[in-house]
């Protein structure tokens, strides 16, 4: 699984992955650079989380 984040309108994959525990559960710690509202998402494969600002 990976984070990513809308930067200009585009998603781009931010340097922090976690793995999933085998209940599904996962946990993730990120400092974003950027100010503001920020759109992020996981994304594992082809499937996507819904966006959370």
């Amino acid at each position: 699984m990976a984070l990513q984040q809308k930067q200009h309108g585009t998603w781009v994959t931010l340097p922090a992955s976690v793995t999933t525990a085998r209940n599904g559960s996962y946990s993730l710690g990120v400092k974003l650079g950027l100010k503001g509202v920020n759109e992020l998402r996981i994304v594992s494969g082809n499937t996507a989380s819904p966006v959370s600002p």
